[in-house]
């Protein structure tokens, strides 16, 4: 389980304040808000990269901020992410990139194991045969696919996607959403959307924290959301389609 307690962390009037929240294993999450809101601070928070001005964030009852380094790396063992920007690198191949946090975390893995490894994902990600292209050579939704195969190559229980639909085309990013919900049903991942856009992802989330100008609106199930009395709740619900069907 994550949870968060009277997280706050400040770089002068922006940032995030008192924020509390419990994500439950098992469940999916969307983390949302408008840019600037404070929605990739609050997970770098999470994921131990920004160190609080103050509050905890524990993960599995471990306070990921004051644990030793040797807790910390085994955490981590339990993350995959999903960059923003996908963060792949164009000098190495689609393998090179996906194999990269195994190589790092377990430098004697075993190659062959490895190799069949890459192979299955990106099976199960409908991406056969590009084992050896380069990253240049792949469209902007092949390119999200070998980012979230590298989220997974680790086996990981937490999975975060930071706008995982951001700077796709309407059909693209529709078929990376219906493929992040697959993964989570498939594979059972504790999942975690951060998200300006709920389009697609309401239909499967459990709980949806609303983040507005660094503060906690909402935290809660999706169904008290969808009754939230608030005029910033009910925008997100009507650019989802909630509202005026």
């Amino acid at each position: 389980m994550v949870e968060v307690k009277d997280l706050t962390k400040s770089f002068g009037k922006e940032g995030i304040f008192d924020i509390n929240l419990n994500i439950e294993y098992g469940t999916v999450c969307a983390i949302i808000g408008k840019s600037g809101s404070g929605k990739s601070l609050l997970l770098k928070n999470i994921l131990g990269l920004v160190k609080p001005d103050k509050g905890e964030v524990y993960i599995d009852g471990i306070n990921i901020h004051k644990a030793k380094e040797s807790e910390i790396k085994e955490m981590r063992k339990k993350f995959g992410v999903l960059f923003q920007n996908n963060a792949l690198f164009d000098s190495m191949s689609v393998f090179e990139n996906i194999s990269l946090p195994i190589i790092y975390t377990f430098p004697n893995y075993d190659i062959k194991k490895l190799n069949d490894e890459v192979i299955n994902i990106l099976s199960l990600l409908s991406l056969p045969d590009i084992r050896e292209k380069s990253i240049k050579q792949l469209s902007g939704g092949m390119q999200k696919r070998v980012a979230i195969a590298r989220s997974l190559i680790t086996n990981p229980t937490l999975l975060f996607y930071d706008e995982p639909t951001t700077g796709l085309d309407p059909q693209t990013g529709n078929k990376i959403i219906e493929l992040i919900k697959n993964i989570h049903y498939k594979l059972e991942k504790t999942t975690v959307i951060i998200t300006h856009d709920l389009r697609g992802f309401l239909d499967f989330v459990d709980c949806v924290i609303l983040l507005d100008n660094g503060r906690e609106l909402f935290c809660g199930k999706k169904d008290e959301f969808l009754n939230f009395e608030n005029d910033i709740a009910k925008s997100y619900l009507k650019m989802a389609g909630y509202y005026g069907r």
